[in-house]
């Protein structure tokens, strides 16, 4: 007789149950070096993740790629496998994410967010990247206005989507906040966009949306199915192709 986890409907609505009644998580961290230190040793660090191909996949071999929040690296080494000939660095406000770049020979640069970016790394860059970056900063407006003084040709960001369903039977059903892809304490996000949310407030920052993807990274064939074809709903990280708006 074949196992329940094994009929691929019951093991998807069995890890919405999870999703749904889980606690929060609250192990506690003091900065984002302890954070990038506890990454390390629990084994989170040089995974691949679906947002990398999408976002390799609509950059040019001969772009120049700047990665906001680059922490280990992982995308700047799928990038150089993917296009060898972009021109990339990675820049981060934690010492010790930037020192093991270091140590991989990877380009990367430490950056403090009391200096403008433009002030800190100076060159034009033709993409910038921040994956998963937005949603850990108070003052995201700000951050952006600083990118965008740096006139790149596009920008790529990745973000939690908190109108995810599973977000929304988790509030709905189990009276709990949605844990949008949080490793160790609910303070690691401070800021929270729905897809609609995220166009209204890309529109208010005088962006242009090019394309929206979904980011599927686990699960069965039917949720990347849906994941893909219906990311407002479906998929609970998403990847925003954007650009300036002309005057």
């Amino acid at each position: 007789m074949k196992k329940l986890r094994d009929i691929p409907l019951l093991r998807i609505f069995h890890r919405l149950y999870i999703e749904i009644s889980k606690p929060a998580p609250l192990n506690n961290f003091d900065n984002y070096d302890e954070y990038w230190e506890s990454r390390v040793n629990d084994g989170r660090v040089h995974r691949h993740r679906d947002r990398f191909t999408i976002i390799s996949n609509l950059i040019r071999h001969d772009e120049s790629v700047l990665d906001i929040g680059c922490g280990d690296g992982s995308f700047q080494k799928h990038l150089m496998e993917k296009h060898p000939s972009c021109r990339s660095l990675g820049v981060d406000t934690s010492a010790a994410a930037i020192e093991r770049l270091h140590h991989q020979n990877i380009n990367a640069l430490q950056i403090s967010p009391q200096m403008r970016l433009k002030e800190q790394i100076g060159e034009h860059w033709d993409v910038i990247t921040m994956m998963e970056v937005i949603e850990h900063i108070v003052d995201a407006e700000d951050l952006m206005h600083q990118v965008m003084e740096m006139n790149p040709s596009r920008i790529f960001i990745t973000i939690p989507n908190v109108g995810c369903i599973k977000h929304r039977l988790r509030l709905m059903f189990g009276g709990r906040f949605p844990i949008t892809s949080i490793f160790y304490h609910m303070k690691e996000h401070v800021r929270f966009w729905t897809v609609k949310d995220f166009k209204q407030w890309s529109k208010a920052m005088g962006l242009h949306i090019i394309s929206i993807h979904g980011q599927f990274d686990q699960g069965d064939k039917l949720v990347k199915f849906v994941v893909k074809k219906w990311p407002t709903l479906f998929a609970d990280r998403v990847v925003y192709e954007l650009t300036k708006k002309p005057n």
